[in-house]
């Protein structure tokens, strides 16, 4: 067997992304509300990408409950972990290191958080907390979950944090359930508003 062909995945390559942020009090949010307004964000091209079609599993428990299909990725109210959140899940690959891939989903996803605080609040306020954000890994072949797997990105994921939070540290835990794939949750400041975690991105960025 070749060098090549014996060398470890890269875990740094992972395209198949994925990030999620968390409502803030999430009974003020029915999941049966958010499908006309993902309707409506195809119909007004109210965020990124190119989108297609809405599914409708909010009779399901737990799990996706709401999908927003794009070409590039989709949007996704989700309800994993008995958590409900929004998730913006990448398919297309991204062009640049881990650090960078990850800022340009996460910024896809603030965009649409922040939109759907405000459009979809029938009966009440919706926010999402801006001190907690999971990374979950689509690839078991060069992210399997395996603490070599955290070892190799954790440098990408924090420096991804650093921009988000304004140096602020981060507490990371990753996924240990066997059998999952491989994901971090990530817990940091309290207390600070969504467009205040989009403007530090877009200053990272250079914008």
């Amino acid at each position: 067997m070749n060098a090549a062909a014996s060398a470890a995945p890269d875990a740094t390559a992972v395209q198949r992304i994925a990030l999620k942020l968390f409502l803030d009090g999430p009974a003020a949010l029915a999941p049966r509300d958010v499908i006309p307004v993902f309707h409506r964000w195809i119909q007004t091209r109210a965020v990124d990408g190119l989108l297609i079609d809405v599914a409708d599993y909010t009779h399901l428990p737990t799990g996706p409950l709401a999908l927003l299909v794009g070409h590039e990725g989709r949007y996704v109210l989700d309800r994993s972990g008995d958590r409900l959140g929004l998730q913006y899940v990448r398919t297309q690959p991204l062009d640049g290191p881990l650090e960078t891939r990850l800022r340009t989903v996460a910024a896809m996803l603030l965009r649409a958080a922040r939109r759907l605080e405000k459009d979809a609040a029938p009966a009440g306020p919706v926010r999402f907390r801006g001190d907690e954000i999971d990374w979950i890994v689509n690839d078991r072949l060069l992210a399997p979950n395996k603490p070599d797997t955290f070892l190799a990105v954790r440098p990408a994921f924090e420096s991804f944090l650093d921009a988000l939070s304004g140096g602020a540290p981060w507490t990371l835990t990753p996924r240990s359930e066997s059998g999952t794939r491989f994901g971090i949750h990530a817990r940091g400041p309290a207390g600070v508003p969504l467009e205040t975690l989009a403007g530090r991105l877009d200053s990272a960025a250079g914008f």
